[in-house]
């Protein structure tokens, strides 16, 4: 009982904490490998169809109450008509008896710049479920005083979800900027999200005859009631031949920092991972500094399916170098 009750005070009193790290989520470890979540833009890097998982369990040892998030991104391009398709879907268990679900479809279109320089477009639109369950006999009322009915209480609300975004991809860089839950310009409630704001930038520096990349990146995220900057650098080494004499395999390594204004905590991402032609795993350890020192774990899985036909093998290459 004591417990529970700790838990739902901390979930009260953390509405705009937990918005933020939620909007954040999938945006960590695992921000430039998949990010249609929050920016719809983020399509056309690759001809082939990509399929991304991500799960993030956050405040581990903290118990019930504890959040979770689940990310999936499908999404694939049609050279033919310069567009890229896709789907998200996430699933946030945030504190006791609260879950978010989001869905949305997304487009982009994308304009070749340059032989090396790709802009893109993207818009995205769906549904935001926020649904609240909770035993009044145990919590109480908590502000609804209109019901005066006792047992287990369910409630929730669906809002229209439409995101902006556009994107500038380059060999050696990338920049960003996006524009989520456009509209919706109250304040952060337990019902309703918030007009939300991205921009993020990402180097690739080659190193080692090119078998190193240094990729410094930054994420900037405003939500009108909270800022959050994301700082992180990842060394991807790509120097194994396959059987084949083909270099194949890719490992990546890294560090990152969050700062934020809604606590006085920040905390530190150790990110690790591996990719084999079609398959890319990656793990991080949120090394936290805040409530009780509760760390998280993400896992991402990240899966490439070819599209390309072998007599255009060679042509989707060329159009891939351009493209990140």
């Amino acid at each position: 009982m004591k417990k529970y009750l700790v838990t739902v005070v901390l979930s009260c009193l953390s509405v705009i904490s937990i918005f933020a790290q939620h909007e954040l989520a999938p945006s960590l470890s695992s921000q430039m490998f998949s990010r249609i979540n929050y920016n719809p833009a983020g399509m056309g890097n690759s001809g082939n169809v990509n399929i991304f998982s991500q799960t993030r369990f956050q405040w581990v040892g903290f118990g019930d109450g504890a959040p979770k998030s689940e990310v999936l991104n499908v999404h694939g391009f049609v050279e033919s008509i310069k567009s890229g398709f896709g789907g998200t879907f996430t699933y946030d268990a945030i504190g006791l008896g609260r879950t978010n679900i989001n869905a949305k479809v997304a487009y982009a279109y994308n304009l070749d710049l340059s032989d090396r320089g790709l802009l893109s477009f993207g818009l995205s639109a769906g549904i935001h479920l926020i649904q609240k369950t909770y035993d009044r006999d145990l919590i109480g009322n908590y502000g609804n005083e209109e019901s005066v009915s006792a047992g287990l209480i369910n409630e929730s609300k669906i809002n229209p979800d439409v995101a902006f975004g556009i994107e500038y991809s380059h060999p050696y860089f990338l920049v960003g900027a996006s524009i989520n839950h456009i509209g919706m310009l109250n304040k952060i409630t337990t019902f309703s999200p918030t007009q939300t704001y991205y921009v993020y930038a990402r180097g690739s520096i080659p190193v080692a005859g090119g078998d190193w990349h240094i990729a410094p990146s930054v994420l900037y995220m405003n939500s009108g009631q909270a800022n959050v900057v994301n700082l992180s650098c990842i060394g991807y080494y790509r120097g194994f031949e396959s059987e084949f004499g083909v270099k194949d395999l890719m490992c990546w390594g890294g560090l990152g920092f969050n700062l934020n204004d809604f606590s006085a905590a920040p905390y530190m991402p150790i990110m690790l991972g591996v990719e084999w032609t079609f398959l890319r795993v990656g793990y991080a350890y949120e090394l936290g500094f805040g409530i009780g020192n509760y760390n998280t774990h993400e896992v991402m899985l990240s899966f490439n399916i070819p599209t390309a036909t072998k007599k255009s093998a060679v042509d989707s290459k060329k159009k891939k170098k351009k493209r990140r």
